[in-house]
């Protein structure tokens, strides 16, 4: 899952839209280029302990435009003492004054991980190997209102301790995005909001397996607070449709409510609630503490089904990009009877 977290949370920075965060004229000290190469440290407790690099770089796509955000490529290498591996590229580009949005992200890797089962109260350990790549196209449609396509393919071989014979599967998925964003900035923002809905498809004609549908709604609002703080909440509901394939489910601390790492709980459906506080108490530097609740249902366990799984932590924050404001920063969180560490590219939401 460890792995699997890395690549979702870069693929989910790159996805976001951008909105307000376009300007009408050049800062006088902008570079055209800027390049970091962040380094990678982490420790998870199905995964161990991870060492790794994550150069990026962000730029103009054209020097000319000063009404387009920066553009951003990078890549991640990270192995941990596990044996679990992942590379990863991605890449969005800006274009024709924000008009339009190009993402791209592909990568390869191995992780082992586990879940829990009732009929035997253990947790079952797995290793999956993935592939995947993703491509996603965003027009502005009108005013702070944009519209996306994205394709995605994915095939994983998922090796349990229970079941002798690998599970090889390979996901097509269409989307379509639309999302109202009135943050002030899209890597920081300080106030405003920005809403988040998405339609996945696994579709027939694409030889799917497993023929399912997710929608998933997101709503983050921002309020500042004092000059430097900012008081950040959000609401995340995700839907299943159909029979969601193991890959497909959605998993309590994947992304959203932070503390749970083991797996034990993933379902068909989920919703979260959350709330940050984001403390800058120097010009680079900042302090977050955070807490949130989760539940699941349609779950592999039906124990599980509508239990409150609250979460709560503390994280440090650098500015990477300071003329973006685009941070990097370390998490940890305790959730019920679980707990994590987890590196960031960015904010959680």
């Amino acid at each position: 899952m460890h792995i699997c977290r890395l690549a979702s949370s870069i693929i989910l920075l790159l996805a976001i839209p951008t909105g307000l965060l376009a300007q009408t004229e050049t800062p006088k000290e902008d570079k055209n280029l800027e390049f970091k190469p962040v380094p990678y440290i982490n420790y998870s407790r199905t995964g161990g302990f991870f060492i790794g690099a994550v150069p990026m770089a962000m730029f103009r796509a054209n020097k000319n435009d000063t009404i387009s955000p920066k553009s951003m490529a990078g890549l991640a290498g990270v192995y941990s003492t596990e044996g679990n591996w992942a590379s990863v590229v991605f890449s969005k580009i800006f274009l024709n004054e924000d008009r339009w949005r190009f993402t791209g992200g592909g990568g390869v890797g191995m992780n082992g991980f586990q879940f829990y089962m009732d009929d035997i109260s253990e947790f079952v350990d797995y290793t999956t190997d993935i592939d995947f790549l993703m491509v996603k196209a965003e027009r502005r449609i009108y005013k702070d209102l944009f519209a996306g396509l994205r394709y995605a393919y994915r095939k994983t071989e998922t090796n349990t301790a229970i079941s002798p014979d690998p599970d090889e599967t390979t996901f097509n998925s269409l989307a379509i995005s639309f999302s109202n964003d009135e943050r002030d900035n899209v890597y920081y923002p300080f106030s405003g909001s920005i809403l988040d809905i998405n339609f996945n498809t696994t579709p027939e004609f694409f030889d799917n397996e497993f023929v399912t549908q997710k929608i998933e709604i997101n709503f983050n609002k921002f309020l500042a607070i004092k000059e430097t703080d900012v008081l950040a909440l959000r609401g995340k509901l995700g839907i299943g449709i159909g029979n969601l394939a193991f890959e497909q489910q959605f998993i309590v601390g994947q992304l959203d409510i932070r503390g749970y790492t083991e797996g034990k709980y993933r379902g068909n459906n989920i919703a979260t609630l959350q709330g940050e506080y984001r403390w800058n108490f120097r010009e680079r530097m900042g302090i977050v503490g955070f807490a949130g609740l989760a539940t699941i249902w349609e779950s592999i366990n039906t124990a599980d089904n509508g239990k409150l799984l609250p979460g709560v932590g503390a994280g440090f924050r650098f500015t990477a990009f300071p003329d973006n404001h685009l941070n990097i920063g370390l998490d940890a969180a305790v959730g019920d009877g679980d707990w994590g560490i987890y590196f960031r590219i960015g904010e959680s939401f």
